[in-house]
């Protein structure tokens, strides 16, 4: 069932729907509508004669989920047909046939009030507002022909997706909850970082070059080495990673999360890289999963499950290795005092 107040404090729910997320993949959308689930609303987005259509996954006529419904050609175009009376909305979501009454002129109030909905990179986003705050990210690397790629499968977790947001950004962690799959125990410390914020607000973007260890393939054996990270965040939960291991090798990590209550969010991650083409894919996915696992492991633990989401009054202490987060939650106490 939508509920669309799932956040205890209304700024932040209005703040919040005014961002893009992650809806679904791309590869994900088949010939019928899909549903999915943003800030407790539920949504449907649907493929009509070759353009995404997004709105609320309920008819205004009774109620019924449009999710249920399947696509039908009429009068040359493609409509989405409600599961419960038929009646056909087109791409302009328009309700432009009732088969119960086929001579009835339709009510415009009957019609479908559709949201901002692009397909960037291989993933649908959608806002629930009219005026979505900044852009979707850029993430061209995904799309490069001379790269090899992978979409992770599609996971929900109990966490905020702020604090994914900052878990992903954070570098102090990589050498302690990663030891076992990429950080190197032997070097925690955390190197100084360059961290800027842009002039519109919407993303932070910080670099830091630090040791880990590493694999020529995925397969390898593994070897210290030095590496660049650059992070990209855009507000309000999507960051790409760029790993440079050296002046060939590059690979690019997006991870973004999309909120479906307070305290949980669905996942999606997606990864490029311009070496090792012709390597296995399927061990450096499996690579992945457990990086992430590592990550969801502690996540889903943390206390209080809900804070806010500029950390005010949340009792936690920042020090001088939280650079990301610290920058994260002043830019969120700025957004929040101007709305």
């Amino acid at each position: 069932m939508t509920d669309t107040h799932i956040i205890d404090d209304a700024r932040e729910q209005a703040l919040l729907r005014r961002y893009w997320y992650a809806a679904s993949y791309s590869s994900a959308l088949g010939a019928g509508p899909v549903s999915v689930t943003i800030l407790g609303e539920d949504i449907v987005i649907v493929r009509l004669d070759g353009e995404l259509v997004a709105s609320r996954d309920q008819c205004p006529h009774r109620g019924a989920p449009l999710s249920g419904g399947i696509v039908v050609n009429h009068e040359g175009g493609e409509c989405l047909r409600c599961p419960y009376h038929a009646l056909h909305f087109d791409g302009t979501g328009a309700a432009v046939h009732l088969p119960g009454a086929p001579g009835d002129r339709l009510p415009s109030r009957v019609n479908l009030a559709l949201l901002p909905c692009e397909e960037r990179h291989g993933i649908v986003w959608v806002c629930l507002d009219a005026a979505p705050l900044g852009d979707i990210p850029a993430w061209p690397a995904f799309d490069r022909p001379d790269v090899a790629r992978f979409q992770s499968d599609l996971e929900v977790w109990q966490a905020m997706p702020s604090r994914i947001s900052e878990n992903f950004n954070d570098l102090a962690h990589l050498s302690i909850i990663h030891a076992a799959t990429f950080g190197d125990a032997s070097n925690t410390a955390v190197p100084a970082e360059t961290l800027t914020v842009s002039d519109d607000g919407h993303t932070i973007t910080h670099s830091v070059t630090m040791p880990q260890l590493d694999r020529q393939t995925h397969d390898g054996p593994l070897v210290p080495v030095r590496v660049a990270y650059t992070y990209v965040h855009a507000m309000a939960f999507s960051t790409e990673l760029c790993i440079q291991y050296d002046d060939v090798r590059t690979e690019w990590i997006q991870m973004t999360a999309t909120p479906l209550t307070a305290t949980s969010a669905l996942v999606f991650q997606q990864s490029a890289r311009n070496f090792d083409i012709d390597g296995d894919i399927a061990a450096w996915r499996e690579f992945q999963i457990t990086v992430n696992g590592e990550d969801r492991d502690l996540l889903e633990v943390l206390k209080p499950k809900r804070i806010a989401i500029d950390g005010s009054e949340s009792g936690e202490i920042a020090l001088s290795v939280d650079a990301f987060t610290i920058a994260y939650r002043r830019l969120w106490r700025q957004v929040l005092g101007q709305t």
